[in-house]
């Protein structure tokens, strides 16, 4: 990495390869990065959330006293019987010495990532140096269906699933990395909500973990800051504009290239999803909202306050009043960052989300020049050979400066 003022040389592929090849992770013995003077752990969560996902014969509304007809699967595994994604573990890095010292502390760092991410590999610099500037501690989540939260027969399935959308007709970005997500969204788009409203129940859970004093790493009082990247931006953002029970009364977020309305968004990329996924949300999402969703999802969508803002994003012309109001009221607390060069969020399309129209709202958004969406730091553009898309984590000659001021510019809205 090349060397700046503010930041300290750091082998992010050595820390990635000593995370990769360690199987034996407990809850209480963390990974010792002595020359970073770091601490990773990787933490034990399971969901209570998995009744929200498909594979359900009948659904219960148990806060209205309502039933809905199931919606099975016709695939092998039903999602909400997916071990892995109930049952799994994220990683909090902090400072060195914490076992002998016991010290909870009193603000956390949630870094949630974008759609179809493998790993946290990429984010590595990210936590990192947020850690490293702030003192306190990063905790990466992975969302439903993401990074260690999959089946692990989806990775053998891939070529099958890749051969099977590159025989659909037009089809665009076809793409082994997309294939098996782009399949199941196609089949489902159903998923794409369902999955997001149960990553959104587990960081309430979390945070409820947090308040009641059971995390062993961060204070019950801590304030629980948020970097949200892409789809994982929009979680940030719904947690805080419900702010369920309270438990993110004085959280802040920073917004990175996120927010857009759905019907803005570019998702096809050899990255993401390829084009006929693509299309199939966009008629569910946006055109054919109404008759697409089914009782249950226009139930959620409508009733339930995490639904309603989500609806505010979907559809050919969402209802802004509500939404505007409650920005107007987050804006102290929101920092957005858009990039000129992204296509998959259009700058203009996360300006006019966050600022509004009329540019009224009063959340700050700050211009990042940055690469392609799929690896802002990393790749200028989608000529880049594929791996670098895969594993390299910071193009500092590229993208150094522009880093260490996303990284200073997170902090100062933190501190």
């Amino acid at each position: 990495m090349q060397q700046h003022s503010s930041f300290r040389h750091t082998d992010y592929f050595k820390i990635s390869k000593r995370i990769r090849h360690k199987t034996d992770w407990d809850d209480h013995i963390p990974l010792d990065f002595p020359e970073e003077g770091a601490e990773l752990y990787y933490l034990s969560y399971a969901s209570a959330n998995g009744h929200y996902l498909l594979g359900h014969q009948e659904y219960e509304c148990k806060t209205h006293g309502l039933s809905f007809t199931g919606h099975a699967s016709a695939e092998g595994s039903s999602d909400n019987q997916i071990v892995e994604n109930i049952h799994f573990q994220y990683p909090l890095l902090r400072e060195r010495g914490s076992v002998s010292s016991s010290h909870r502390h009193g603000r956390v760092t949630l870094l949630l990532h974008g759609l179809n991410e493998r790993s946290f590999g990429k984010y590595l610099p990210w936590a990192y140096h947020l850690w490293d500037k702030s003192g306190s501690p990063v905790l990466l989540f992975p969302l439903t269906f993401h990074v260690n939260r999959v089946l692990p027969a989806w990775g053998q399935q891939q070529m099958d699933s890749f051969k099977r959308r590159q025989q659909i007709k037009d089809n665009e970005n076809v793409h082994r990395f997309n294939a098996v997500i782009s399949e199941r969204l196609d089949a489902y788009p159903e998923r794409f909500f369902w999955g997001a409203i149960q990553s959104y129940w587990d960081l309430v859970d979390l945070a409820r973990q947090i308040r009641a004093g059971l995390h062993t790493h961060i204070a019950a009082d801590a304030r629980l800051d948020f970097v949200g990247y892409s789809a994982g931006g929009f979680l940030a953002l719904l947690l805080l504009l419900e702010n369920h029970e309270a438990l993110f009364a004085n959280s802040r977020a920073c917004l990175f290239s996120t927010c857009a309305a759905i019907r803005d968004l570019n998702l096809s990329s050899p990255f993401i999803v390829d084009g006929e996924a693509e299309n199939r949300l966009m008629k569910f999402y946006v055109r054919h909202l109404e008759r697409s969703a089914g009782e249950r999802m226009l139930h959620w969508l409508e009733e339930h306050g995490e639904g309603r803002w989500a609806r505010a994003f979907t559809g050919l012309l969402p209802d802004r009043g509500r939404l505007n109001a409650r920005l107007s009221e987050l804006a102290p607390r929101l920092l957005g960052f858009a990039n000129p060069n992204d296509r998959v969020i259009p700058q203009g399309a996360m300006l006019n989300s966050l600022q509004g129209v009329l540019r009224d709202t009063g959340v700050r958004v700050e211009e990042l020049a940055l690469g392609v969406h799929e690896n802002p730091f990393s790749c200028a553009d989608h000529q880049q050979k594929e791996r670098k898309f895969l594993t390299d984590f910071l193009d500092a000659s590229l993208f150094g400066q522009a880093f260490c001021n996303f990284i200073e510019q997170i902090c100062a809205h933190f501190d």
